[in-house]
């Protein structure tokens, strides 16, 4: 027999049918599709946490200050001014506490990410219990949000709504299936 007749020879009988069974998931599913979600939010999150941390440097809020006033459109220079004045009211120590909690939230974001990417059953239940825990704060920001500002607010509500039904369902799916006979 030669060495490519044994290559192309037909796998055993147990193991044809243990292939039959195994279901190979979709390269890009519902999964991969919500861990896309969660990388993209965690580089916003980043971002987020390294602007702030930016904040520290007083050369910089000096020159957003400069750069601010040389605008030409009030409500914009405005705007920006009230911004900077916040900011620069806020004290290293909140800064911290701001920059901590957005790495803190980063490193939940990325764990979920990874975990659903992965397709582990320990992710699905923690983005779950995790994105369900935000809905009740998301719709508090809601109702207090000034009318003008409330689409984003909704469109973050039902993006989280979505992943929760979403999520749940599949566990449910796949709990009645471990159960079967």
């Amino acid at each position: 027999m030669s060495p490519g007749a044994i290559a192309k020879r037909d796998p055993p009988p147990e193991e044809r049918r243990r292939d039959a069974t195994v279901v190979r998931p979709r390269m890009l599913d519902g999964l991969r599709i919500i861990a896309l979600f969660k990388f993209v939010k965690a580089l916003l999150l980043i971002a987020t946490g390294y602007g702030v941390h930016l904040l520290f440097k007083q050369d910089l809020l000096e020159r957003l200050r400069l750069w601010t006033e040389s605008l030409t459109d009030s409500f914009a220079q405005r705007l920006l001014l009230h911004a900077l004045s916040w900011a620069e009211g806020l004290g290293a120590k909140r800064i911290h506490i701001v920059v901590g909690v957005t790495l803190g939230y980063t490193a939940v974001v990325l764990a979920e990410g990874i975990g659903l990417w992965m397709r582990r059953a320990w992710a699905e239940w923690f983005t779950v219990i995790a994105t369900a825990s935000l809905i009740p704060f998301e719709l508090r920001e809601l109702v207090i949000r000034p009318p003008d500002r409330k689409l984003a607010v909704l469109v973050t509500v039902l993006l989280n709504a979505a992943v929760v039904l979403y999520l749940a369902l599949l566990l449910r799916r796949t709990a009645a299936q471990r159960h079967r006979p």
